[in-house]
């Protein structure tokens, strides 16, 4: 299930985003467990954007309260998201995440890699809010279940914007550090030790912005090349606009009424259209091959998406 999310995933990045970067410190040790420790800016956006360009499996800490339904749950494991619980969850929760942390311990005994988001709450902002002790806490305990090869991966998001589309993204996977290599004196010494150096290398490709709604994160180009392209996608762009855009409107409207104040606007849009495009595009193809012939269906099955990117690429230029 893991697997076919993702390449679903990545195939939508492609279109939803209008570029993607991923920079990497250092490359991924498959032999070697792996914590990524992440700001939070865009709800499960977040999630999503790393686990497309990490080439390691992943598994997600997740907000307890998504597993109350036990068939939503078993979806959930399914995508390697682990429930953790909160405080404002219900103080009678919090006693499940001992079986949380044993999950991770047991994933990370078996070198695989598992993403916290280490500032605990999500916020549309270019800023880094105060670190939790949640990420800190899980790499002591691995050290005290002998996991010592454990690498911490300080990860960086940043987003152009958080209301409009296409976005781009950078996605920072800067220098790892060993837990052990820190002080352990007492538990609050290494808190705070590790707690310092995941903010620095977190802040050191971090964007900071208080005063506007967007932010360039690439230059665009201005050469003749850009100028030719445009000319050259211009005409499959306004095809695109033209066979997509209703669908981007509609899941867009629903989008913004059901997420308004809220951080999860790029989640639920982006979901909506993973999930949603598809069956309406294959709905779309069947009518046309009933009306018509199943050629011309087969063609339309393939010209929306298509054209979809193409006008992403002249939006982009």
């Amino acid at each position: 299930m893991y697997k076919i999310f993702k390449i679903a995933a990545f195939l939508a990045i492609k279109i939803y985003c209008r570029k993607t970067v991923a920079i990497f410190e250092n490359i991924p040790t498959k032999n070697l467990p792996r914590i990524i420790a992440s700001n939070h800016p865009n709800s499960f956006f977040d999630a999503i954007v790393i686990a497309v360009h990490y080439p390691k499996p992943i598994y997600f800490l997740a907000r307890g309260d998504a597993f109350k339904n036990p068939m939503v749950a078993k979806f959930l494991k399914a995508l390697h998201l682990i429930p953790i619980y909160r405080l404002s969850e219900g103080k009678e929760n919090l006693i499940k995440n001992t079986a949380t942390f044993e999950t991770c311990i047991e994933l990370l005994k078996q070198n695989q890699t598992i993403l916290i988001f280490s500032e605990g709450i999500c916020k549309n902002e270019w800023n880094l809010r105060p670190l939790k002790k949640g990420t800190a806490r899980l790499a002591l305990l691995a050290l005290n279940n002998k996991i010592t090869n454990l690498e911490i991966q300080p990860t960086t998001i940043n987003y152009s914007s958080f209301s409009k589309n296409p976005k781009e993204v950078s996605i920072n996977f800067n220098l790892t550090f060993k837990p052990i290599d820190l002080p352990k004196t007492t538990e609050a010494v290494f808190y705070n030790a590790f707690n310092i150096l995941l903010k620095q290398r977190i802040s050191s490709t971090l964007i900071v912005e208080h005063t506007t709604n967007e932010i360039n994160l690439f230059q665009k180009s201005n050469s003749k090349f850009s100028s030719l392209r445009k000319v050259l996608f211009a005409i499959p762009a306004l095809v695109g606009f033209a066979l997509n855009f209703w669908i981007y409107k509609v899941f867009k409207n629903i989008t913004q009424h059901k997420t308004k104040n809220t951080v999860f606007y790029d989640s639920v849009l982006f979901g909506l259209l993973l999930i949603g495009y598809p069956i309406i595009t294959l709905l779309l193809a069947l009518a046309v091959s009933i009306v018509f012939n199943f050629k011309i269906g087969v063609l339309l099955f393939v010209i929306m998406p298509l054209s979809a990117w193409f006008y992403k690429l002249y939006k982009s230029i």
